[in-house]
């Protein structure tokens, strides 16, 4: 069975950053300088064109309002304009965003890379002995949900569910780890975790 995500570690930063930004002073007004809508259309049209990108959706939630721009189809040869509640599969993409706040976090003195990621997140099997460094370089050694037989039998089911990160990590905190915290790099094919 092959994965293309670690989803536990993104889960885990996600978590990391959540509680980090929760933890940072926020400004009383904006710094944002006005939106322009028709430029920000313009910015999201020229740069999909650009990458060759099919269809694509950007959601802006500012404290001067929501913006939604939406580019192209979500099926290619029809007419399908995507919306924001359009399901786009972004895959590890998350893991690139995540690891970004988490970096500003640490440079911005909120967390130390060298934090016990049960210093956030509870109950994480090692978690005192897993740095957000090892979540970060996919070293953490952490069962991946998505290898449990229950979770594809439930997929099977309801390929509709939506599963929260608490769902997630359960089926993940379940089973033992697969190698100690830091021991190697943690790789996308399940028979390479047991080798």
């Amino acid at each position: 069975m092959k994965t293309n995500l670690n989803v536990v570690a993104v889960a885990l930063m996600t978590g990391i950053a959540l509680a980090g930004l929760s933890a940072c002073q926020r400004q009383q007004e904006s710094a944002l300088k006005p939106i322009d809508k028709a430029a920000l259309q313009t910015l999201v049209d020229t740069t999909v064109k650009e990458l060759l990108i099919p269809g694509a959706v950007v959601l802006l939630r500012t404290p001067q309002g929501e913006f939604t721009i939406a580019y192209g189809t979500t099926l290619l040869g029809a007419n399908s304009p995507p919306r924001a509640d359009t399901h786009f599969r972004i895959a590890s993409n998350t893991k690139t965003m995540t690891a970004a706040a988490i970096m500003l976090l640490a440079q911005e003195g909120n967390l130390s890379l060298d934090d016990p990621v049960s210093k956030y997140v509870p109950g994480v099997p090692n978690g005192d002995n897993i740095t957000i460094t090892e979540l970060l370089n996919m070293r953490s050694g952490l069962y991946t949900y998505d290898d449990d037989p229950d979770f594809w039998a439930v997929l099977e089911r309801d390929p509709t569910k939506v599963w929260t990160p608490a769902e997630v990590l359960a089926i993940a905190f379940k089973h033992p780890p697969y190698f100690p915290p830091g021991a190697r790099e943690q790789t996308l094919d399940v028979r390479d975790r047991e080798g």
